[in-house]
């Protein structure tokens, strides 16, 4: 249903304004819209609310300070169940809080730089180590005097290349160098060099591998300015150290995170919260001494707003709330609210525009005839037990969150039609049931092929009927009295012309005709009266909508002749071969059952049924409230 909407007016004070505005925003159940005109369409009683001297300034800082936290936010690490004392942070909107923001910032960017820079160096240590380890023993014979270097490359596998690069090495020392090589791994894809050279030719090596585009592995910090076992050892010992100052630098990120990030998540919340009221004050209207504020909310809650506002004003703000006139129903928000059987069925509403507040609410009616016409063309014990079995897994598994519970079920309801109607027609995997005692309650589909359209047809009447019904009811409620007239007429028109065709070929009695002639006539002058010579086409129309409802029988045939192929292989081609390809064509039309008639079904509501009656363009509605704190 449509839930019932006020548009509600606040009064009070103008000092009172921005406090009455944190307090409808708390409350968050207000739709604030601008007030209204005066009366007959005159000029309007208040004036919009001017900004005022630094609202702009207040709004750029405010805007600042969400984006910087809003930065800040996703750079903290995860620190669930940590309990340290939260920051303090200046309130949002003052110089004080950006200048505290750019500090922490600061402090972060530290913290992060230094982990970086230690899981860097882990990574060079363990790449240096493991390049000398492959070439170890590791030895020179230059002079100590030279002050030898060490430089390691990871060379694709390539003698050609690195008998070339052994070459401009020496040519650039001098002869002065010594070249160790090894493959790094079994299958000698790559292979480690270690170059010891002289300092003063350092330089030069580098800039010669970088001309070459070789990419030399960084030598580890604790190597500069010592000798190579000197060097060596320093750096094994400070492997060993790395561990610990990483450890240390996680624990610093935490300890930051958990102090700083419940805050600023506050923080963040209360600025956008301030920065929503700065904005929403354009929307309300003043005077010289008083605030008026406007807006839609159900009419439910206007009684717990009216108690929360005397409690918290006194007798200085006043509440005032009435049902809106039929003339302004198009700007009323639309909320809908139905029962826990249907709600899940607003999922397939929302593939639609929502209904204009004051029309109808599809929804509990899509949740039975979607289901209906479902289990109408797919109309199989097994295939209806298996959709169950999957819906069921589905929600005990908890895939998809609240959106797969709500699938869930309509899966469900989809599932328990398609077997009951495989009962009604005796179908589990086609006629393979009979083998085990199932037969038809109703009729068996692929030989009463009149049986199963006059039913799809009767059902198509009738889901009509009650459209065209829906929508003069609709169009009378709305003051639309001449469309309703016409809908009337349309509706008797139909049904009178279907009672007569029936009495015509035998289900109802003959003497049904003349009556049956009679009220469909009136019903066509009506409509013609009230449309115009339009209503005959859309007479012709209707009764082609009706013959619509026939592809639920093409489809359901459809579905039992390919398991009866299926059937038919299992029995014609000697197993496991006919066996396998049964279960294939079986698992293939599974698929395509729930696929075509969940199309077909939804296509006869928004095209044959909604078109009768159902009045889109309604607004969401979406309340002035207090914004979720950032990062939830």
């Amino acid at each position: 249903m449509i839930l019932p909407m006020v548009q509600v007016e606040l009064f009070g004070p103008r000092r009172l304004l921005p406090e009455a505005l944190a307090f409808v925003q708390a409350e968050g159940v207000l739709q604030l819209r601008r007030p209204a005109a005066g009366r007959d369409g005159g000029p309007p009683l208040t004036e919009s609310v001017r900004p005022g001297a630094g609202d702009e300034a207040l709004e750029a800082a405010l805007e600042e300070t969400v984006r910087r936290v809003e930065a800040l936010l996703p750079r903290l690490p995860a620190v669930a169940g940590r309990r340290e004392e939260p920051a303090t942070l200046p309130p949002p909107g003052s110089a004080e809080l950006l200048k505290a923001l750019e500090v922490e910032a600061a402090a972060l960017t530290g913290l992060e730089g230094r982990r970086a820079g230690l899981l860097e160096e882990r990574e060079q240590v363990a790449t240096f180590l493991r390049l000398v380890s492959a070439l170890a023993p590791l030895g020179h014979q230059l002079d100590p005097a030279l002050e030898p270097e060490l430089h390691g490359l990871v060379l694709k596998h390539d003698p050609v290349a690195l008998e070339l690069l052994t070459e401009e090495v020496r040519r650039l020392t001098g002869g002065r160098c010594e070249i160790a090589s090894r493959d790094l791994d079994g299958d000698g894809d790559e292979t480690g060099v270690l170059l010891a050279v002289p300092r003063a030719s350092g330089r030069e090596l580098t800039s010669l591998l970088f001309a070459r585009g070789v990419e030399e592995v960084r030598s580890p910090a604790a190597l500069a300015g010592r000798g190579l076992v000197e060097g060596l050892l320093a750096v094994a010992a400070r492997q060993k150290q790395l561990p610990g100052e990483i450890a240390a630098a996680d624990e610093a990120l935490a300890s930051l995170a958990a102090r700083l990030g419940p805050a600023l998540a506050e923080t963040g919340r209360a600025a956008r919260a301030a920065l929503e009221r700065l904005r929403a004050t354009g929307r309300c209207g003043e005077t010289r001494f008083a605030f008026v504020m406007a807006g839609w909310m159900p009419a439910e809650r206007l009684e717990a707003l009216t108690r929360a506002a005397k409690a918290r004003f006194g007798n200085q703000v006043t509440v005032l709330g009435r049902r809106p006139p039929r003339s302004r129903w198009g700007e009323v928000p639309v909320v809908l609210r139905n029962r826990a059987w249907a709600r899940p069925f607003q999922l397939l509403l929302g593939l639609v525009a929502l209904p204009r507040y004051g029309s109808v609410d599809p929804t509990p009616l899509l949740a039975i005839g979607f289901p209906l016409f479902f289990g109408l063309v797919l109309g199989d014990l097994v295939f209806g037990a298996l959709a169950a079995a999957g819906a069921l897994l589905a929600r005990a598994r908890g895939w998809g969150g609240p959106l797969g519970r709500d699938l869930g079920v309509v899966v469900l309801a989809c599932a328990a039609s398609s077997a009951f109607f495989g009962l009604l027609f005796g179908e589990a995997l086609g006629e393979a049931g009979a083998h085990f005692g199932l037969h038809p309650l109703l009729f068996e589909r692929r030989s009463s092929l009149m049986s199963f359209l006059a039913m799809t047809m009767v059902l198509g009447l009738g889901h009509l009927l009650l459209g065209t019904g829906l929508g003069a009811w609709s169009a009378l409620r709305a003051g639309r009295n001449r469309e309703a007239v016409s809908r009337l007429g349309k509706l008797l028109l139909l049904g009178g012309g279907a009672v007569a065709v029936a009495a015509w070929l035998g289900p109802v009695p003959p003497v049904a005709i003349p009556p049956a002639l009679a009220v469909a006539g009136a019903g066509l002058l009506a409509a013609l009266l009230t449309e115009g010579p339009v209503a005959a086409l859309d007479v012709v129309l209707g009764f082609g909508n009706v013959l619509s409802y026939a592809r639920l029988m093409a489809l359901g045939l459809a579905s039992a002749t390919l398991a009866e192929v299926a059937n038919g292989l299992a029995t014609a081609i000697q197993p496991p071969a006919g066996v396998a390809l049964a279960v294939l064509l079986h698992a293939v039309n599974f698929t395509l059952c729930l696929v075509s008639p969940a199309v077909a079904a939804l296509r006869l509501h928004y095209v044959e049924f909604f078109e009768r009656f159902y009045d889109e363009g309604g607004a969401p509605y979406r309340p002035f409230a207090a914004p979720s704190p950032l990062g939830k």
